[in-house]
């Protein structure tokens, strides 16, 4: 399994003549990363002298985002898993009409599953990204660079997912299924760069910067 490596094998395997772990993959892990950092912001500021009243709600985002970071590092696998599918049905025969027929419908099914693999990273980054959001009004200042890092992490994971969204969503025949997807990504898109650009913007401000 991919995320049982170390990050120097994650790295190599990456940079190695291979299909996966690809893009989808390394967003995925981005964004566990990402939510990870906002956790880790939370546990330090848990305890401390003049948070007292924000306690219910540290323990309530270190729960969620700890969640979302394990899922999010299972989509790692899933992501590869999804797109070697993608490739063995490519490699289908299509010598006869039949081969053809049952070829196209393993692309189809197969493309399908790519697809939904990073699109549903992109719904958990937005998520991670509102958690993210509430966290930075109550947290300890010395920690707002690491929320803010968090919060840019989960930006770019989100773009990185949903262009692995689009490359599989280009391959499909269903049309319903592709404006369906299309509009979810638009709002959630929206909500990513408006989350991210708040949380970034508010802590550089307040850092100064």
């Amino acid at each position: 399994m991919l995320i049982e490596m170390t990050l120097a094998q994650f790295a190599d395997q990456t940079a190695a003549r291979t299909p996966t772990p690809g893009g989808g993959s390394v967003a995925a892990g981005l964004a566990a990363f990402g939510a990870a950092l906002g956790a880790m912001a939370a546990r330090f500021t848990q305890g401390r002298k003049g948070f007292e009243s924000h306690e219910a709600a540290l323990a309530q985002e270190i729960a969620s985002l700890d969640s979302l970071r394990g899922q999010l590092l299972r989509l790692v696998d899933a992501d590869a898993a999804s797109y070697d599918k993608v490739t063995a049905a490519y490699g289908l025969p299509k010598g006869t009409l039949e081969e053809k027929a049952a070829r196209q419908a393993a692309i189809e099914s197969a493309l399908k599953e790519a697809m939904a693999t990073p699109l549903r990273t992109c719904g958990l980054t937005v998520e991670a990204l509102s958690l993210l959001d509430g966290l930075r009004g109550h947290v300890n200042k010395n920690l707002a660079s690491d929320v803010a890092v968090g919060a840019y992490a989960l930006g770019a994971a989100f773009r990185g997912a949903w262009i692995n969204v689009l490359i599989n969503l280009g391959g499909l025949k269903d049309e319903a299924l592709r404006a369906r997807v299309l509009a979810d990504g638009e709002d959630l898109g929206g909500r990513a760069s408006a989350l991210e650009r708040g949380i970034s913007a508010a802590i550089v401000a307040d850092l100064g910067g």
